[in-house]
């Protein structure tokens, strides 16, 4: 499935893609994860936002970027999601490339520190993330800091 990428700023987003964004966000992380928790957090305002359209307009990946010492000294990302629809076609994958290239672009010189739940961890070693530190419970979510040094190119 052909996916359409978009970057926005918080500032940028209308009404309705905030409403589309935080609705498929809840879907999938408070419902389909049975994880109750803030979602719509203050990071959101201080972030980029990656929303992956297909063919038909909806609204199928998203991801999170995080500004520079917002939620660590470094640039981080997460809220990383992909519909049902389009999960197995590497669209996750296509979603977590799409957040270390922009956060290349936009901070060349910092490493990415990401908040992994462990059960990824292979996942984001592939594109060569380093865990840091013990597993922690967050949410109720078994999670592990990961690093990737901004000089590995995968």
């Amino acid at each position: 499935m052909e996916i359409n990428w978009s970057w926005q700023q918080f500032s940028d987003i209308s009404g309705e893609e905030m409403h589309e964004m935080l609705s498929l966000r809840q879907k999938v992380f408070v419902v389909e994860q049975q994880c109750a928790y803030l979602d719509a957090d203050e990071l959101d305002q201080q972030s980029w936002h990656l929303l992956g359209r297909g063919q038909d307009g909806q609204l199928v990946a998203y991801g999170r970027l995080n500004f520079p010492n917002t939620r660590y000294p470094e640039p981080s990302f997460g809220r990383i999601l992909t519909t049902q629809e389009v999960r197995g076609t590497g669209a996750g994958r296509e979603t977590v490339e799409n957040c270390i290239q922009k956060s290349r672009q936009e901070y060349p010189s910092l490493n990415i520190r990401i908040a992994a739940q462990t059960y990824l961890t292979q996942f984001y070693q592939d594109f060569g993330f380093t865990p840091v530190g013990a597993p922690y419970d967050e949410d109720g979510i078994e999670h592990i800091d990961m690093i990737l040094n901004q000089q590995h190119k995968p």
